[in-house]
């Protein structure tokens, strides 16, 4: 299920989306049960910030948990949402229409880039050899291309994402490369550190989703990557060249600086969480 919502406090937007609901997909998104979008429903729906402009409001309402993917098209209501969310959910900035125009049409011009956007980026995100670049601890790999990253996929309708998108991929796969001195093939995301990441295959451990300490936000960020589901529940194994000391310290999932006091590889998840 792709969960689609508009974060408005215009009354217009609102009261259509709530008549109109799907019919406002354009007809191309929704043939053949919504074949051209990867996903067998789509939700549309939206949330009014003149009842609330909280963030943790808005995520206890969203039914994200059930979702595969979940497209966030936002104005300026929400303090902070494309901030604390753009990383997480897919998500789209669009101004309120003018006075006089057609809020149907409008709307459907939005939820046709909106969508197209989300439609090309699961093709890159569903690719595996795509998706441990996407996925990489934001906090933790060191490395400009994560910047850029993060601007691209963010409001991808107003820039040229999918040749942006391309790019970025190319220049990360430079940093794939096996470990020195090293009796195994296995291929790593080198970051400027010199620390090589690798998404495993155990599930010997698990991101902690005790609240408190943790919040909604942390949870969230291990599941959802720029507004795509993925396996949480999976790993990267972050070590050194010839398994140099890990000891240091590391950014955690609250963006708090933790020591990692062992000299063996750190088990890190998506969320930053070790």
């Amino acid at each position: 299920m792709l969960i689609v919502v508009f974060v408005t406090a215009e009354a217009a937007v609102i009261e259509a989306i709530t008549a109109k609901k799907i019919s406002l997909v354009p007809p191309d998104l929704r043939a053949g049960g919504y074949a051209a979008l990867g996903v067998d429903e789509v939700v549309l729906t939206a949330f009014d910030t003149k009842i609330s402009n909280n963030i943790n409001d808005f995520l206890n309402w969203l039914n994200w948990e059930n979702a595969s993917g979940i497209v966030v098209i936002t104005d300026d209501s929400m303090p902070r949402l494309v901030e604390l969310l753009g990383d997480h959910f897919s998500v789209h900035r669009f101004d309120a229409p003018l006075y006089g125009k057609n809020i149907d049409n409008f709307l459907t011009s939005v939820l046709t880039r909106c969508l197209r956007a989300f439609r090309f980026f699961a093709t890159r995100f569903t690719d595996k050899k795509y998706q441990q670049i996407f996925r990489l601890p934001l906090s933790n790999f060191n490395a400009h291309e994560i910047i850029t990253m993060r601007e691209i996929c963010r409001d991808m309708t107003r820039r040229n994402y999918g040749r942006e998108i391309d790019a970025l991929l190319r220049e990360m796969r430079k940093r794939q490369k096996p470990k020195k001195a090293s009796d195994y093939p296995d291929i790593y995301l080198v970051d400027d550190e010199d620390k090589h990441f690798k998404i495993g295959p155990e599930r010997h451990a698990q991101a902690d989703t005790s609240m408190p300490p943790h919040n909604v936000l942390c949870i969230v960020s291990n599941n959802m990557r720029f507004g795509h589901k993925f396996d949480g529940a999976t790993h990267y194994n972050v070590s050194r060249n010839k398994d140099a000391s890990m000891r240091g310290n590391y950014t955690d999932c609250h963006g708090n600086v933790r020591e990692h006091r062992k000299d063996s590889h750190i088990n890190m998840f998506t969320n930053d969480f070790f």
